[in-house]
């Protein structure tokens, strides 16, 4: 438990007002950064670099909140599970609050947010969920997933952006490779479900010594 605790990272959006230009002009996409801090706060394998890889759930979320889908004429969407569920919004609970879609995971939630695993098989655009998912824990091969955190959106003079932030903390004991990265945010069909928005993989991988954290921030823009 001590090694739990002492190798869990200060929870905080990072730099949410720095805004990356890695995009085309007239682009929506997404930038990925990501790098590796140890224990005294020094940072290394600081990367950012245009996220490549939304996947078709993606679009077919984004139609469901455009057109405000009911549940009489629902959007099939698949989820993690391989399983197409027929997604639907509002949902709301008995006190009138709710959500639509989100990625607002807490600490140790595998299910959705931005998640990270070992496959290094190159994304297709029907992919639906991570290849090889890393476990939350302090176990062999396990990273301490932190709660997800939002940067507020901001903008310069052509670019408009917010930030999604999570952080990974080793204290497995051993070094851990991170090959792919992922979003997965949570929709309703009845019942939460989850499906994929992004997965991107890296190229050699990102190496996380035992003892120090990965922080990853997605950043969806647009430009002019």
């Amino acid at each position: 438990m001590n090694r739990e605790i002492k190798a869990m990272p200060k929870i905080a959006v990072v730099d949410p007002l720095v805004i990356p230009h890695v995009l085309g002009e007239g682009e929506l996409g997404c930038v990925l950064e990501y790098f590796v801090r140890d224990k005294n706060g020094n940072t290394h394998d600081h990367v950012v670099k245009e996220s490549e890889s939304y996947v078709q759930q993606f679009l077919e979320m984004l139609y469901l909140l455009m057109n405000m889908s009911p549940s009489s004429a629902p959007v099939s969407i698949r989820d993690t599970l391989n399983t197409l569920r027929d997604t639907y919004m509002p949902f709301k609970n008995g006190a009138g609050a709710g959500y639509v879609s989100d990625v607002l995971a807490g600490a140790g939630d595998v299910t959705f947010g931005t998640v990270v695993g070992t496959g290094n098989t190159a994304p297709v655009i029907t992919n639906y969920v991570m290849e090889t998912l890393i476990a939350h824990g302090v176990g062999g091969g396990q990273l301490q997933y932190s709660v997800v955190t939002f940067g507020a959106p901001a903008s310069d003079a052509t670019t408009s952006q917010l930030t999604i932030t999570r952080n990974f903390a080793n204290g497995s004991g051993g070094a851990i490779t991170v090959n792919e990265i992922g979003l997965y945010a949570r929709v309703f069909d009845g019942a939460a479900r989850y499906i994929m928005l992004i997965r991107d993989v890296i190229g050699g991988g990102i190496a996380v010594p035992n003892g120090q954290t990965l922080t990853t921030n997605y950043r969806p823009q647009a430009t002019i």
